[in-house]
């Protein structure tokens, strides 16, 4: 008989701040998508190394980018950009390789992506968990872009 092992309740700062940003993050998206507010982006890309899923969202006052790499090493990478000001030459390094100008100043950033050298990263522990974090809110975005009655049928069986 197999018995399924539950995944332990976080308790740890890293991960109830990143939640608590999500929340605030993807609430704010939803509701700008409901009201035709923002211009939204979603990818998933599959390669011979691994898979990459995200997207960036286009708002008014702010640009939001989500990405979750599902490889080696796994990793994830949130950014919030405000239109507000102009970017310093270390926000436009941040978008160096996006096609277009930098989309503004970046306010706020967590990932995982830069955190050790090449050298390191295989025995570098990466944290799934708030990995699996991004993937949820990414898909719960997805999910109430789908809803929301304003993709046509074909764009939808793309997603």
């Amino acid at each position: 008989m197999c018995s399924k092992i539950n995944e332990q309740t976080r308790e740890d700062f890293a991960y109830h701040q990143l939640e608590n940003n999500l929340v605030y993050i993807s609430e704010s998206i939803i509701r700008e998508l409901k009201s035709g507010n923002c211009e939204i982006k979603f990818w998933n890309d599959t390669s011979d190394i691994g898979e990459a899923v995200g997207l960036s969202v286009d708002l008014e006052k702010s640009f939001v980018e989500m990405t979750v790499e599902i490889n080696s090493p796994n990793s994830y990478l949130v950014r919030l950009w405000s239109k507000g000001s102009s970017p310093s030459e270390e926000n436009k390094k941040c978008w160096d390789n996006k096609e277009g100008s930098c989309p503004g100043h970046l306010v706020w950033e967590c990932c995982n992506t830069d955190l050790v050298r090449e050298e390191e990263m295989e025995t570098h522990y990466f944290d799934t968990g708030l990995q699996r974090l991004v993937t949820k809110y990414i898909g719960t975005i997805k999910k109430a872009y789908l809803s929301a009655g304003s993709v046509n049928p074909e764009i939808k069986s793309l997603l």
